[in-house]
């Protein structure tokens, strides 16, 4: 299997960052779309849980893949100028 996402030519190391971090309430990840995922009790359980999202994403149906982006993906502003 490869490290390149769907559709993606950056190389994984050129674009994923640290996904885990330790706010007030507890540890967390994010998702690709930005959504932070938690709390964790530890920085482990949280790592843990990244893994167990991102098996949940390669290993998901088509259908519950574009429910879960649809849930994940902010709205678009509608009071936003662009075009």
């Amino acid at each position: 299997m490869s490290d390149y996402r769907l559709g993606d030519s950056t190389p994984p190391s050129a674009r994923r960052s640290n996904r885990v971090f330790e706010e007030v309430g507890g540890w967390f990840f994010t998702t690709r779309e930005g959504k932070p995922m938690g709390p964790f009790d530890t920085e482990a359980e949280a790592m843990q849980g990244l893994r167990d999202f991102i098996e949940f994403i390669e290993l998901a149906p088509l259908d519950a893949l574009a429910s879960l982006t649809t849930a994940l993906t902010p709205p678009k502003d509608a009071g936003s100028n662009e075009d």
